[in-house]
């Protein structure tokens, strides 16, 4: 099939379109404007209303939660908190932070309690979101819920990500509306293959930078604080010593001290009664022996008489 000189250029821009990555917003705006540059008249007529429109759009855009994103001229901050906090009525507390909620429009988002054999609460670990806005009146309220023990908050400043995903974005919404363009002007199913590959590659793109936009949203609009009720744990108290005194003391330290006798001398004994049985069992042999062995000496001794 003959191409016209046009027709060759508009091929060659499409090529190289399909294989240029989405990485910078300034190569793919350069490879928009190399087939602008090599289109047909009614092409070209179209890629710069593509750019006004995109251009014109602004970061405004409603994410999946509902919210708004903030304009990027405007500084984009991730705030978080964390709370611990003891009270002798976790049940109020708790109550308490459903009202502030409802005051400022904020949410629980995950939530873990635990009640005592009557239903009441005991403990309670709460990760509350709440408007950014109101992310310092809200933790000056939460710490009037009870005593603090700990407390700590921080922001990050992601304004550059905001406005380097809304760029990135808007670079691939002008390619997406010129490679559709150009895929209706296609004459050849090579030409529309390559077409359909640079538009799948770009949509995947798309979507994975909308999701982190979308993130991004909902960390800068919302806060989130993590808040942690328990009851004070209880010290146990010390009893000073009693001194007891009177007859009834007198005569019980008496008895300890008569028990205590007896049992020494009761130990006393059991130490030495193995040592009087031995005894007896070889004693009275013995001194047997030895007055035998006396009597019979003397006589062996004794001189004989005429």
């Amino acid at each position: 099939m003959n191409l016209t000189g046009p027709r060759l250029a508009l091929v060659g821009a499409v090529s190289l379109i399909a294989l240029t990555g989405c990485s910078s917003g300034g190569g793919s705006e350069s490879a928009s404007a190399a087939s602008d540059a090599g289109g047909s008249g009614s092409v070209a007529a179209k890629a710069p209303a593509a750019r006004d429109l995109a251009g014109a759009q602004s970061f405004s855009v409603t994410s999946t939660a509902g919210r708004t994103a903030p304009d990027v001229e405007q500084k984009a901050v991730i705030k978080n908190g964390d709370l611990t906090l003891t009270t002798p009525d976790p049940q109020r507390a708790r109550d308490r932070v459903d009202d502030l909620l409802a005051r400022l429009r904020g949410s629980v988002d995950d939530e873990q309690t635990v009640y005592d054999k009557q239903g009441v609460i005991r403990e309670s670990q709460l990760v509350l979101r709440v408007p950014v806005a109101s992310f310092s009146a809200a933790m000056n309220d939460l710490e009037q819920l009870g005593t603090v023990v700990h407390s700590s908050s921080n922001a990050k400043d992601v304004t550059t990500q905001v406005i380097d995903v809304q760029q990135r974005l808007k670079t691939l919404r002008i390619s997406l509306h010129d490679l559709n363009s150009f895929q209706r002007e296609a004459t050849t199913i090579d030409q529309l293959l390559r077409f359909e590959n640079a538009i799948t590659q770009r949509r995947g793109q798309y979507q994975s930078l909308k999701a982190q936009r979308d993130h991004l949203v909902s960390q800068t609009s919302m806060s989130t604080i993590s808040l942690d009720v328990s009851v004070p744990v209880a010290h146990p108290t010390t009893t000073p010593p009693h001194h007891d005194a009177g007859f009834v003391a007198g005569l019980k330290h008496g008895w300890t001290a008569l028990s205590g006798t007896v049992v020494v001398i009761l130990t006393a004994v059991g130490a030495v009664l193995p040592f009087a049985v031995v005894l007896l069992v070889i004693g009275p042999p013995l001194w047997w022996l030895v007055r035998r062995v006396r009597r019979v000496r003397p006589a062996v001794d004794a001189p004989a008489t005429d």
